[in-house]
């Protein structure tokens, strides 16, 4: 008897045994796809495991139902890299699948109607909509539920399926269907017998008689000249004509109409391949890459804001691809990838492909089919771009390695992409660049003790130089103008504005007012499910919390005093954009956060309409800090840098120091010399010091000290254990035991527990406890386990089998 271990896309602990019957055996691989049933109706694609002849002694072992892939999907590199994640990051394989795999490969049971075979006629006594559906049923002979739903979008599709089995013309089955379908579109060809001009000729003097159909062929011969395909939609909409003369035609023999699969991702046609050019400074550091890579398989590129990484990452992806092997180049967000997509596809072409979670199902089968066959040498991408299926991967690029983006929070794998990508180019024996103006601490702190290798780009490309940095006190203003934009920072705003050059505004924070006040008695709007003050937007004229998306209607009188004392307080970029198109009211005013990003092309839309000036003024959020190149961009401002400082986290200062220093580095890119404004109350931060100077290694030096006499990463690493319950008691009281198990079983510095600092989230009680440890890998592999273990016996205690626990690692 052989068995198979499968992993389903569950939060379950291990692999599920099942049977595997005679006449599969020996057609099964590890990485196939397998049908399986788990309880008594649920039925799953599975993902082969392990195939052994060991029968579990703790369950009977069910069959599996079927075999779904003629071939595994996973290389032995990915299922090296899951096996990692899983255990490095305390996840299960199926918390590594539910993320990894498109949609489309993790099938569920679905009901689907069957013809029964035995009725050879339809009862006269169906309704309209049932004998509509009982008509398709007996020549498909299956339908899913979805298929009749389309069937009848008048509705009632509970009361057709209810009359079908009644009158037995159909029976119900569960049945695991593919729901990828390729995309077809009918396209028009002339017939071979009006190939030749004389008979063509004939043919206008023929069609002359009726014009809607001289009309039609005119458009497809134009359209022809241009493209090499002819859609039937682009011909009638050329034509303006209707379908009924398009068939017209086709009854003649004019033209045959044929229906064929195309592609979902197409980009349009690329005239020219670009060839990339390096100044001096570029080819010196491209050269030390090189050398470097020969003892050390990671380097950090670090290069000030517009010193010219991005030709460099094109040199080195040009040289991996024509040494035969493909290029992942990872970016923090999904917006970044689009923008620089455009940019790239210039030296690509048909080579590169993007991938993130804005794409369709079918749209990342299709990736996905394109990297396992290597028509994409190139993948742009965000951190899910790790899961694809690489055939031979030479070259990992993590742009802006510092950026938090690459730390996923929820759910499971939390995992970090950068760090995750060094391991992963190690099973492929391939090469990685890291790329960033601001460093991470943890990174640059591997280049000083040797870990990684460290190239500089210290100017910027061409004849730019670093902006001019000014701290202005956030309570010089001028009422009549502004309470919330400085007097220096309107002025130099309309001072850029007057030479023609575009300004970027940055403010951390979405929506109009961060939260709602009783100027009489305090009261501030709150959450009902989560323990959050309520960001008011105008656009709506809705509180909305941006944790759980519950929206309310605006509070007017206090349910606290009973007054109509409640006001808006603070400020977000709805509120800058508003305040702006008050202050400029000819000046056309752009705003990028997630509000306005709606669709996978929104992102992309906004930023072209900024690079080809129709936006003067760009008000965004931490989307436009991250890796843009905007030439006319003379100005950028910061508005409240100081909620930006005044976080309670010990990366507070990094992170700060990084995104002033990123978004700074918008400003004057090409020959003009660009400024920007900081607005804070406390001037004096060091931080801010630093920024004013560009100087990277003065805040390095500092902080690195600072983490190391309190013993923070990189000196020690953090494992974050989370519980969740309905009840705050449970979740205190189960993380209070798990805590006293830990301390029992491992000699290891824990804070905590106590309340997280958002402390409920959707009616859950959050509570933390955070571990510190130092020692070697094994002994962190082992306080792993013990943590596992003690989680597994708090959660069999009585009363807590519903609390909800998360490890997350490296924080």
């Amino acid at each position: 008897m052989k068995f198979v271990d499968v992993i389903l896309p569950l939060n379950l602990p291990d692999p599920l045994t099942y049977g595997v019957p005679l006449q599969w055996q020996g057609q099964i691989e590890k990485g196939m796809r397998v049908e399986v049933e788990l309880g008594k109706n649920k039925v799953y694609a599975g993902l082969v495991y392990q195939i052994h002849d060991v029968q579990p002694e703790l369950y009977a072992v069910k069959p599996i139902k079927g075999v779904l892939d003629k071939a595994p999907l996973l290389s032995a590199q990915q299922w090296q890299l899951w096996e990692w994640v899983a255990q490095y990051y305390m996840c299960s394989l199926g918390d590594v699948m539910q993320a990894a795999l498109p949609a489309h490969f993790k099938l569920m049971n679905e009901h689907v109607l069957v013809w029964n075979g035995m009725i050879e006629t339809l009862p006269q006594q169906l309704s309209d909509a049932s004998w509509q559906v009982a008509e398709v049923l007996q020549q498909k002979k299956i339908l899913t539920l979805g298929e009749i739903r389309d069937l009848i979008p008048q509705g009632g599709m509970s009361a057709v399926i209810d009359e079908l089995l009644v009158t037995e013309l159909a029976f119900v089955r569960e049945s695991l269907q593919e729901t990828y379908k390729e995309k077809v579109e009918k396209r028009v060809y002339l017939s071979p017998a009006f190939a030749a001009e004389n008979v063509q000729e004939k043919l206008v003097n023929d069609l002359s008689k009726s014009p809607k159909q001289l009309a039609v062929f005119f458009a497809y011969y134009e359209l022809s000249k241009t493209q090499n395909q002819v859609s039937t939609a682009a011909l009638l909409k050329k034509a303006n004509a209707t379908n009924a003369v398009l068939q017209a035609m086709v009854k003649k023999g004019v033209f045959e109409i044929k229906a064929e699969r195309i592609d979902r991702l197409q980009y349009g046609t690329l005239a020219e391949v670009l060839e990339i050019e390096l100044d001096a400074a570029q080819t010196k550091a491209l050269a030390q890459i090189k050398e470097n890579w020969k003892t050390k398989d990671t380097v950090l590129l670090q290069g000030v804001t517009g010193s010219g990484k991005t030709a460099l990452y094109i040199q080195l992806i040009k040289e991996t691809i024509a040494a035969g092997k493909q290029v992942l180049l990872m970016l923090p967000e999904i917006g970044l990838s689009q923008h620089l997509f455009t940019r790239l596809y210039a030296y690509f072409g048909e080579d590169l492909g993007i991938y993130h979670s804005r794409f369709s199902n079918n749209e990342r089968i299709e990736i996905w089919n394109k990297i396992s066959t290597v028509q994409y040498k190139v993948i742009a991408g965000a951190r899910s771009a790790l899961w694809l299926p690489f055939q031979d991967l030479g070259l990992i690029i993590v742009d802006e390695e510092h950026d938090s983006s690459y730390k996923q929070a929820d759910p499971a794998p939390r995992f970090q992409a950068r760090d995750t990508a060094i391991v992963y180019a190690k099973t492929w024996q391939a090469k990685v660049l890291l790329g960033t103006a601001t460093p991470s601490i943890e990174t640059f702190f591997n280049t000083q003790n040797g870990k990684y290798a460290w190239v500089q780009l210290t100017e910027r490309y061409g004849k730019s130089q670093m902006p001019e940095v000014k701290i202005e006190s956030a309570q010089n203003l001028v009422p009549a103008l502004s309470n919330i934009i400085s007097k220096p920072l309107l002025e130099a705003t309309a001072q850029t504005l007057n030479k023609g050059k575009q300004v970027i505004l940055f403010l951390n924070k979405r929506g109009y007012a961060p939260f709602l006040l009783c100027n009489n008695c305090g009261w501030v709007a709150k959450c009902h499910h989560c323990d959050v003050s309520l960001t008011y937007h105008k656009y709506s004229d809705k509180m909305h919390c941006h944790y759980c998306n519950s929206k309310y209607n605006r509070v007017v009188q206090c349910p606290q005093c009973g007054l109509q004392r409640v006001s808006a307080k603070s400020f977000g970029t709805e509120r800058i954009e508003e305040e702006l198109t008050r202050v400029f009211p000819n000046v056309k005013i752009g705003r990028l956060d997630w509000d306005v990003v709606k669709g996978k092309n929104a992102y992309a839309n906004i930023i072209q309409d900024f690079e080809k000036g129709k936006v003067q003024i760009l008000v965004g959020t931490q989307m436009v800090v991250k890796g843009l190149d905007f030439e006319n961009v003379l100005l950028v401002g910061v508005l409240s840098a100081d909620s930006i400082l005044s976080f309670p986290d010990f990366r507070v200062n990094e992170r700060a120091f990084q995104l002033l220093e990123q978004v700074a580095g918008r400003a004057g890119r090409k020959e003009e010399h660009g400024l920007v404004i900081i607005q804070a109350y406390n001037k004096t931060n060091p931080v801010l010091q630093d920024v004013v100077h560009h100087d990277y290694f003065s805040f390095y030096k500092k902080e690195i000290e600072f983490r190391q006499s309190l013993s923070y990463p990189p000196f020690v690493r953090f494992i974050k254990i989370s519980a969740r319950h309905l009840k705050e008691t449970v979740a205190a009281m189960a993380i209070q035991d798990l805590v006293q198990i830990i301390q029992q079983e491992s000699n290891v510095q824990i804070n905590g527990p106590a309340p997280a600092l958002i402390s409920r989230i959707q009616n859950q009680f959050i509570f933390e406890a955070w571990i510190k440890t130092g020692g070697s890998l094994q002994q962190m592999n082992q306080l792993k386990q013990k943590i596992l273990v003690a989680i597994k016996a708090v959660k069999s205690k009585k009363g807590n089998a519903n609390v909800f626990f998360i490890c997350d690692v490296d924080p």
